[in-house]
């Protein structure tokens, strides 16, 4: 049942969404000039045929409608959002490059039309797809050589759940005494119709993993591995390909795809040249005079702090602090006192900046620069930064990106200086979350979080 879905519903999920896209092209029309007198010859027409060979596009590029077992909801409607992120792109591309006088009314109201019935179908079809699989159809039999033990968020590994399309039949479990498991599985298969045999830590068998994937394979079974290691790093890796030998990488960094980057880098650049045209000359200009009158130095502080791939570069940022001597200059080196709360060298002014994170404004012109991110990990002080990650395990994983502005550690509470090893370890731990999981929506959510804490004046820890 489970190889018709994929082979023949998914096809037509595919032509059915299709129709719906140009459906809702057509209906908008409609509403917007009432009949279709002047539809064809037109440039509307033209923009249909476009916006149809778009989607089909996408979608088969983000394989939309690939059917992957184990994988939720979130999944399949994330890669939707990216197909349908694709197709506005272009939309708006080709409007550009063509010059059309389109009308407003009708590109928003299509848009958003189609946007909520292919959403809505595909939740629908998804429910109906865990339902049906709740009544033992439209699943995969599961045979387990091993034991299933918690992963490394303390989580079973869940292969019953309905949503995911497993089903486990049958388990071998491992024993202390010398056993020819590949003996054992073939007496289990006999008689019994498994689809799929799942290894867990398959260097138990040692030498007899050879013979006992031959033994599923003779069977027709597809064979799955689970390494001992992915208790610890569980759906993080990433497979790549060596001189066509398959590596895996135990962490799996979104942002190592090109097409990623390329992502990143322009919200980056168009976000940081809005504020910077906006706000920031305007605004340093005003509080430039209030920094001058209280204290004496300059307006910017430069501070050399830890980037990418542990790479120093020199951070911007309005200086908040009355400036002394040789501890100013050993600052400006990346070294000396990390700012705790209360702390005496803080200006009036710098107190202002930092709860409302105002003082962070010239990174920005790091941004542009491709030393920063508008969000990420916070760099560090060099000294910050070598004792941290004497203390703290895995530290030095949140440079695996470029730092940011703002971060998923510092919208969640998590920032400013600190002597608690606690503390370091969960910001380390938020860092590395985002690091592994990061997605545009991610970097849109901690921004908005970011400019609400601030209207607010409710930025945590801001001192």
């Amino acid at each position: 049942m489970i190889d018709r879905y994929n082979k023949i519903l998914l096809p037509l999920f595919y032509i059915f969404d299709i129709f719906i896209v140009l459906g809702s092209f057509l209906i908008s029309y409609y509403a917007k000039f009432g009949d279709f007198f002047y539809f064809y010859p037109s440039t509307y027409f033209s923009l249909l045929i476009y916006v149809f060979i778009i989607w089909a596009l996408s979608s088969l590029i983000f394989k939309t409608y690939e059917e992957k077992q184990a994988h939720d909801l979130q999944f399949h409607i994330f890669k939707l959002f990216l197909s349908q992120s694709i197709m506005l792109l272009f939309i708006f591309m080709y409007i550009v490059a063509t010059k059309g006088n389109f009308s407003r009314e009708f590109i928003a109201l299509f848009l958003i039309l189609q946007l909520i019935l292919i959403t809505g179908i595909h939740v629908i079809r998804r429910n109906v797809i865990v339902w049906w699989r709740k009544k033992g159809r439209n699943y995969k039999k599961l045979i387990v050589l091993g034991k299933l033990e918690p992963n490394g968020d303390n989580k079973y590994w869940d292969f019953n759940n309905p949503e995911y399309g497993y089903r486990v039949e049958d388990t071998i479990q491992y024993s202390d005494w010398v056993v020819n498991y590949a003996e054992l599985l073939e007496n289990t298969l006999q008689g019994k119709e498994f689809d799929e045999l799942l290894i867990v830590s398959p260097a138990t068998l040692g030498n007899q993993i050879e013979s006992v994937i031959h033994v599923a394979e003779d069977h027709g079974l597809r064979v799955m591995v689970i390494p001992k290691f992915m208790r610890t790093y569980t759906d993080r890796v990433f497979i790549d390909y060596i001189n066509g030998k398959p590596i895996m990488s135990i962490r799996n960094e979104p942002l190592k795809l090109l097409h990623k980057r390329i992502i990143k880098r322009a919200f980056d650049i168009v976000f940081s040249s809005v504020v910077i045209v906006l706000f920031y000359w305007w605004f340093r200009l005003l509080v430039g005079v209030f920094i001058k009158l209280s204290s004496e130095g300059p307006v910017v502080f430069k501070q050399k702090r830890v980037g990418v791939d542990g790479k120093e570069f020199l951070c911007y940022k309005f200086r908040t602090m009355k400036q002394n001597g040789k501890d100013h200059a050993a600052a400006e080196n990346g070294f000396g006192d990390i700012t705790r709360e209360s702390d005496s060298r803080i200006t009036w002014i710098g107190k202002l900046l930092r709860k409302t994170n105002l003082d962070e404004l010239p990174q920005f012109l790091n941004v542009l620069k491709g030393e920063m991110s508008v969000v990420g990990p916070r760099p560090h002080m060099i000294q910050e930064d070598l004792e941290i990650r004497k203390k703290v395990s895995k530290y030095r994983v949140r440079n695996f990106v470029k730092p940011g502005i703002t971060g998923w550690a510092q919208v969640n509470g998590y920032r400013g200086g600190t002597d608690d090893l606690k503390l370091m370890k969960k910001r380390t731990n938020f860092d590395i979350f985002y690091v592994e999981r990061w997605t545009f929506m991610l970097d849109l959510k901690i921004v908005w979080n970011t400019f609400w804490q601030m209207i607010r004046f409710n930025v945590p820890n801001a001192y």
